[in-house]
């Protein structure tokens, strides 16, 4: 049952039906069927082989598995997750890192160039939590040259600054984002859920990577779905990298406004405007630098960023950014080398449709529009050498 549940889920990956892999693999539909629930008696050697043959996969991937799934560290950005929606999430995710391992015989010239460790110095952890995220938020911005400035792209930033892949996926409400990182191949991938809160999508990118910088992806995963203490780092590394103190006094002094409790809800919003973050850490910001009390925090909070855009002037800008934001983003990288594979009709479309986020019809018709078709398909057959040397080794 197990290898036809792995038959089945490549098949799906590389983005053919039963019929079309059957005749790949020289087996009648009624016969693969049947392999697939795991109803067959016996499932051959020849039949195995004939099938990784017209998978394109090792022959030890539907015998045993596929190794990335239990060698990958997780560390994630959740919400009260219960056990299936994290699974589903989980399983995305690693869909994405899957198919970039099985594009590895496109050659190591397309491989992911993590930066290497060490690049970015890590406080001191006998340090307070809040001192941490303060410091390594301004190593970030000292490296990147950004000052106190607005941050335009955050996914943008992250593959500048360590050279992982970023992307915007389909995930369940309660997952924000993941860090999935497979050390045989030294490969990591952040990934944030497509939704229509931009100024959240940002800050799941900023978190994210503060978990790639600190390296604590496997201590934050297996720990309780309750706000650790590294996950309320990551979130105050995220508050100070996308909206520094000395940016935020910078935009006051350039607007003339006083620093203290008399902020109104409309100033506030426009600052958290000018840095593209959410009201709520505009203010939890202000209340750290004692610009207002706690008190005043309370009495300002509440308003969503879609009602502050209404009602401040910028309302269809961020209708525009919601759009943008909802929009599954597939890594560029993994996604070139998958165009490249279904161009060498190595996988199918359903591949692709799985990294876009989109329809296979439609995103078949986007690739023949601009002139990419698979090249015609070469008849392959199982090594019977092989099998005969398999055989006689096993016997």
């Amino acid at each position: 049952m197990l290898v036809g549940e792995r038959i089945r889920r490549e098949r799906e990956r590389a983005g053919l039906n039963q019929r079309d892999l059957a005749a790949r693999a020289h087996l009648s539909q009624p016969t693969l069927n049947r392999i697939e629930k795991g109803v067959r008696a016996n499932v051959t050697l020849a039949e195995l082989d004939c099938l990784a043959v017209a998978l394109d996969v090792p022959v030890r991937l539907l015998t045993s598995g596929n190794p990335v799934r239990t060698r990958v560290r997780i560390a994630a950005r959740t919400n009260e997750v219960v056990a299936e929606e994290r699974e589903e999430a989980l399983r995305h995710t690693l869909e994405v890192l899957e198919l970039d391992a099985r594009l590895d015989k496109l050659g190591p010239s397309a491989a992911q160039r993590r930066k290497p460790s060490g690049l970015l110095p890590v406080p001191d952890e006998q340090l307070s939590l809040q001192r941490q995220a303060k410091d390594l938020a301004q190593c970030v911005r000292k490296a990147l040259r950004l000052g106190c400035a607005p941050i335009a792209d955050v996914d943008e930033l992250i593959e500048q600054l360590t050279g992982v892949d970023t992307a915007v996926l389909q995930l369940p409400r309660t997952a924000e984002g993941f860090t999935a990182t497979d050390p045989e191949r030294e490969t990591t991938l952040i990934a944030v859920r497509a939704c229509d809160i931009p100024e959240r999508q940002r800050f799941s990118f900023a978190h994210e990577l503060g978990h790639l910088l600190w390296d604590d992806g496997a201590q934050v995963h297996e720990l309780s779905e309750a706000r650790t203490p590294g996950e309320k780092r990551c979130d105050a590394f995220a508050r100070h990298l996308l909206a520094p103190e000395d940016g935020i006094k910078a935009w006051l002094s350039a607007e003339r406004l006083p620093e203290n409790d008399s902020l109104d809800e409309r100033t506030v919003a426009r600052l958290a405007r000018h840095f593209r973050v959410s009201f709520i850490v505009i203010l939890i910001q202000l209340e750290a630098m004692a610009l207002i009390t706690t008190e005043r925090k309370r009495e300002l909070r509440g308003p969503t960023g879609a009602q502050l855009a209404q009602r401040y002037g910028w309302g269809p800008a961020y209708e525009q950014e919601q759009e943008a934001a909802e929009a599954v983003r597939a890594p560029r990288r993994i996604l070139e080398r998958a165009v490249e594979a279904y161009r060498q009709n190595l996988i199918g479309v359903r591949a692709l449709a799985m990294l876009e986020g989109r329809k296979p019809e439609e995103v078949e018709e986007r690739l023949r529009e601009a002139g990419i078709l698979p090249e015609p398909l070469t008849p392959r057959r199982a090594n019977l050498s092989r099998l005969v040397a398999r055989g006689l080794a096993k016997g």
